[in-house]
């Protein structure tokens, strides 16, 4: 069970520890921290302003047969009541520290790096804070821009070719793949044309409908990828070849760390301790700089952020996108247990994969609240770790 932290994991930015709060590791082995979560995740993927409608997992195949003279003994009564109590107390501080976290946010404070607001704990007596000010939610919004359908397509039909290219069957292995994503498109295109019918028919919510059918176009090709491709190995060989061709088509060649811009000043010891060319780094970001640009100039993602937490001496880079259009579909899939990242993963791994080793730590993140009963995540972060030389 990964450790719940109440207060926003943007907290990595200032700090470089991350508190494993809705956290989806590298290793894929999902486990969200409570089934309040886990209502509110299913809760906020049906929600208009959500991009998709939240689909039911695969039913279990396991049945209650031999088990009930088990849960209906005294002790399996006693077991239960205990578990039930337990988690009332848990769900009760829970809240209660949810209301004192929100409590924290200055309206009126913004970090001058960022741009966000800050949960502020405060000064003790002698004049030092108590621990350091959180990041939240943006003080001056970024709207995000209307969603290019055009690109959108052409980025998942790279995803198409990478798949079948990493497979190595050809044609008739293609043909099998785009059975596949018809086959997923036919079993749930219903739940998600009913979450863009509640867009309603005004001309200003056309763009909200071409995100919910966007989603859907990225559930299903993602889903269907996962499935073709079946094991870890050749999953991982795509994501790096889909963002290659990405970062190919999206910055131009002479594109290098000139291009990075860093929301904090460098810090003396930021890399004070690292075996791997930093150019070679800042080359890197600044390609993901750059493709991360036009995906927001395309109205796939808004604001963004690249830093490197200057008290981890190099070993991590965060990456945040606010907005992020697809993150309906990648939660969905992860809730469903298909271990395959999205668009933002793909490029991540795509400028590391030559020169690094590296893990990757993925959140969704609710940037403007801690309260479980409004939880409603727009943001992803990328937290890669453990950065070295390959």
């Amino acid at each position: 069970m990964k450790t719940i932290c109440l207060l926003s994991i943007w907290q990595t930015l200032l700090t470089g520890s991350l508190c494993r709060a809705l956290s989806l590791p590298n290793d894929n082995n999902i486990d969200f921290t409570s089934s309040s979560r886990r209502t509110s995740l299913q809760r906020i993927l049906l929600n208009a302003l959500a991009p998709i409608s939240i689909i039911p997992p695969p039913a279990n195949a396991a049945t209650d047969e031999g088990i009930s003279a088990v849960t209906d003994s005294s002790i399996g009564k006693s077991v239960r009541k205990s578990a039930i109590q337990g988690a009332r107390v848990l769900d009760s501080l829970d809240e209660k520290w949810e209301r004192f976290s929100d409590s924290l946010r200055d309206e009126n404070k913004c970090d001058e790096n960022t741009g966000r607001r800050l949960y502020d704990n405060g000064f003790r007596k002698d004049g030092t804070r108590v621990g350091n000010p959180v990041l939240g939610a943006l003080c001056n919004p970024d709207p995000l821009l209307p969603l290019d359908v055009g690109l959108g397509d052409r980025i998942l039909d790279l995803a198409l070719q990478c798949a079948v290219d990493s497979s190595g069957n050809g044609s008739k292995s293609n043909d099998r793949l785009q059975q596949l994503v018809q086959e997923t498109e036919n079993l749930v295109r219903p739940s998600f044309e009913r979450t863009a019918r509640k867009e309603g028919d005004a001309e200003s919510s056309q763009d909200k409908r071409n995100r919910v059918l966007y989603n859907l176009a990225v559930y299903s090709k993602l889903r269907a990828i996962s499935t073709y491709l079946e094991n870890t190995n050749m999953i991982r060989n795509f994501q790096v070849a889909w963002g290659q061709k990405l970062t190919s088509q999206f910055a131009p060649n002479n594109t290098n760390r000139k291009n990075y811009v860093s929301p904090f000043s460098e810090m003396k010891d930021e890399f004070e301790d690292y075996d791997y060319d930093k150019n070679v780094l800042l080359d890197a970001l600044g390609v993901l700089q750059v493709t991360l640009e036009k995906l927001k100039s395309a109205g796939i993602i808004g604001h963004f952020e690249i830093s490197i937490p200057y008290d981890d001496y190099g070993s991590v880079v965060t990456i945040a996108i606010d907005d992020y259009v697809p993150i309906g579909a990648e939660i969905l899939l992860s809730e469903q247990k298909y271990s395959i990242g999205g668009i933002a993963q793909a490029l991540v791994r795509s400028i590391l994969n030559q020169y690094f080793d590296y893990g990757i730590d993925t959140f969704y993140i609710d940037p403007s609240t801690t309260k479980q009963s409004e939880y409603n995540p727009t943001q992803l972060l990328l937290s890669v770790n453990n950065l070295r030389k390959k």
